[in-house]
């Protein structure tokens, strides 16, 4: 059903008032979850995780950078670029609204967000506990041999390591400027700016014990009208990866009913000291 309403969209170009939300987070916390529950919803386009950020940090750095747009400056040029980069991007989905999964809360993103942004700008934040989120990369790592961090893992002179194979990996995963890591440093910065209280903070153990109240809360601030999801059988609804280029079902979503999922992995107690205290940023 809704591939057919993006070839209507497409073919037709229907021209409609579309409003525009995002979400973001941590990995491993329900997005992909998210995405698949609110695309149920025949008036919801929810997306993958977005590669339009990337665009636009691409032409800000041209605009910056570029001898060629210091030699020939035109700035009323790119403005009409970034007014209309979010709608043009999303011209052929023909929905009223368009929920995107976007790394939209770093600092320079969301400065940069607030510029372009074609409607008030509300964004969804998931978040997790950070030892269930280092267990299930590391379940990943277990069932997937070329999932990328045992590749990185691989490559690694073995001998020059003074910690386990565990230790590393997790060290990897939780490496400065890598994912998670981002997504901890944006979180901490809009609540020390002060900023978070314009944001919906969403736990993942909220959206799967209790989806329906969670779902409806996160159209309450969004502004959509409550629809009623069936919570099964989502698999259907989910956003095309492509994760072979990853090396693991990195979104894969599992069968039935909406539930939480549990890590038969077990942290070395030296991992659950040195990276427990993170929660802190999330849950206080």
């Amino acid at each position: 059903m809704k591939d057919t309403q993006l070839l209507l969209g497409i073919n037709k170009l229907k021209t409609i008032n579309k409003k525009y939300f995002y979400f973001t987070g941590l990995p491993r916390a329900g997005n992909t979850l998210l995405s698949a529950i609110l695309n149920e919803n025949p008036d919801v386009h929810a997306t993958g995780h977005s590669f339009l950020p990337d665009v636009l940090f691409a032409i800000k750095n041209a605009e910056q950078h570029s001898l060629r747009f210091q030699n020939y400056p035109c700035p009323t040029n790119l403005k009409n670029v970034y007014k209309n980069i979010i709608p043009n991007y999303y011209s052929h989905h023909d929905f009223k609204y368009i929920v995107e999964r976007g790394d939209w809360i770093t600092p320079y993103n969301y400065n940069v967000l607030q510029t372009i942004a074609p409607n008030q700008i509300k964004i969804v934040i998931l978040v997790r506990d950070i030892l269930e989120v280092i267990k299930s990369y590391l379940k990943l790592c277990k069932d997937n041999p070329n999932y990328f961090y045992n590749k990185i893992y691989n490559s690694l002179d073995h001998s020059t390591l003074f910690t386990g194979e565990i230790e590393t990996k997790v060290d990897l995963i939780m490496a400065k400027g890598d994912y998670v890591d981002t997504m901890l440093y944006s979180i901490h910065q809009l609540k020390k700016n002060n900023l978070i209280k314009n944001f919906l903070l969403i736990d993942y153990n909220d959206l799967t014990n209790n989806p329906s109240k969670t779902i409806n809360k996160i159209y309450n601030y969004y502004g959509i009208k409550t629809f009623k999801h069936s919570f099964t059988k989502l698999q259907k609804q989910q956003p095309f990866y492509n994760d072979s280029v990853l090396g693991a079902p990195m979104h894969e979503l599992k069968s039935g009913p909406i539930r939480k999922i549990n890590y038969d992995i077990e942290l070395p107690e030296n991992v659950i000291n040195k990276y427990k205290h993170l929660n802190k940023i999330l849950y206080e």
